[in-house]
């Protein structure tokens, strides 16, 4: 991380704290690197291990958005996998009952694809304490964006010799989900810098900005536009509607609340 914060002077880099204990088996150390205009929103970070990280950016109106990101051991380190998946679904459930924006991304070094058949058609079985973080996350209706493999051809997330499989996610919260546009997975096994490629997810800019309420917005003399949701008309609102006079008189402000607004 240190050789890649080096060449990103327009990034600010928050690491978490490695455990450099004698009886850890596998590697941690997890970083988020946040663009620099960016991370002027950041107001803190929390180190829960080694292998999980979160950063809380706050912004306007309110909106407050946090990051995860985790490093799950493999299987041949059970305890701390066990350690890691706990620490995970109390940070993420802390999270929500805050009401925070948030996502959670990073190496799960767990099959998606191979447990989806059990949460919709074996309950009682994906109910299990072994898969109890897919499991959480799909009752709690996070969303991962990015398409299952489905085949050995399909491009996964990590490669090794001819292994090819998808572990890493980019998962989003409810009130995060409706601003997700697109995920792809990039290509990167011609650079030769990791046996990963990266999960690139894309949201709407907008959840950022501050929303100001039409009282406010008219104390301030900012124009306000209403949108009529037509779909949602029923027969007796166009009745209403049609019967209603209109003159040149008539503004939009002293229209009747007939029509359904968002």
């Amino acid at each position: 991380m240190h050789f890649l914060s080096k060449r990103l002077s327009n990034y600010t880099v928050f690491s978490s704290v490695v455990d450099t204990s004698q009886h850890v088996r596998s590697s941690g150390g997890v970083s988020l690197f946040i663009e620099n205009s960016l991370a002027s929103h950041v107001h803190t970070y929390s180190s829960f291990s080694s292998r999980l990280l979160s950063v809380d950016l706050y912004f306007k109106s309110h909106v407050k958005l946090r990051i995860f990101v985790v490093y799950i051991p493999p299987t041949s380190d059970q305890s701390l996998r066990d350690e890691t998946i706990d620490l995970l679904i109390n940070a993420l459930s802390d999270a929500k009952r805050l009401g925070f924006h948030h996502a959670v991304c990073g190496d799960f070094n767990l099959h998606l694809d191979q447990f989806y058949s059990l949460f919709f058609n074996q309950p009682q079985i994906a109910s299990k304490r072994i898969h109890r973080l897919f499991n959480f996350l799909l009752s709690n209706r996070y969303v991962d964006f990015t398409p299952v493999n489905f085949s050995p051809a399909t491009l996964g997330t990590f490669h090794h010799a001819d292994v090819i499989s998808r572990i890493d996610y980019v998962w989003s919260y409810p009130l995060l989900k409706c601003f997700l546009l697109t995920s792809v997975i990039f290509d990167a096994r011609d650079v030769n810098f990791s046996d990963h490629n990266p999960v690139i997810t894309y949201y709407d800019y907008s959840f950022l900005s501050s929303s100001i309420k039409p009282a406010r917005a008219q104390q301030l003399k900012r124009q306000v536009r209403h949108i009529f949701s037509f779909d949602s008309v029923t027969p007796s609102q166009w009745d209403d509607f049609s019967a209603y006079p209109l003159d040149g008189r008539t503004s939009q402000a002293n229209l009747p609340a007939i029509l359904p607004k968002f």
